[in-house]
C-alpha cells in the first residue's frame, strides 16, 4: 500500500480497485473539483451582486458638461446586472446570509474532494510505479 495516504480505509478500496476503475474514479474526482471551483466562483460572484444590491450606490454620472458625449456611461447598470435599484432592496440581505452558508459547505466539500483526490493520485503513482 502506498505510504502517507491519509484514509486508510479508502486507501484500502482504492488498492482493491483494479487499476482502469482507479483511473476512471480519479478523472472523475478532478472533473467534480472543476466543478466545484465553478460553483464556488459563482457563489462568490453572487455575493458580490448581493452587496451591491443592498449598497446604497448610484449608476455612474455622466460630469456636468460631458453630456451628449462619447463619455456618456452605459444606462440602466443596476438592471442590466440584475440588482435591484437603491430603493427597492428585497431580502438580499437573507440571501448573502444564506449565499455565505453554502460558501462554507461547499468549501468543506471541496477539501474533502481534494484529499480523495490526493489519495486517488497517491495509490495511482504507487501502482503504476510497482507495474513499471
Amino acid at each position: 500500500m502506498a505510504l502517507g495516504l491519509t484514509d486508510p480505509l479508502t486507501a484500502l478500496s482504492f488498492s482493491a480497485m483494479p487499476l482502469e476503475q482507479l483511473t476512471e474514479y480519479h478523472r472523475a474526482l478532478v472533473a467534480a473539483r472543476r466543478d466545484v471551483d465553478h460553483w464556488r466562483r459563482l457563489i462568490l460572484a453572487r455575493i458580490d451582486l448581493a452587496v451591491a444590491s443592498v449598497a446604497d450606490l448610484d449608476e455612474p454620472l455622466t460630469p456636468p458638461g460631458l453630456y451628449g458625449t462619447v463619455c456618456d456611461p452605459p444606462a440602466d447598470l443596476r438592471r442590466l446586472i440584475g440588482i435591484a435599484p437603491t430603493d427597492v432592496r428585497a431580502g438580499e440581505g437573507g440571501l448573502l446570509i444564506r449565499l455565505r452558508g453554502a460558501l462554507e459547505e461547499l468549501s468543506r466539500y471541496e477539501k474533502m474532494l481534494e484529499a480523495v483526490t490526493a489519495e486517488a493520485a497517491s495509490m495511482l503513482a504507487h501502482r503504476t510505479g510497482a507495474l513499471a
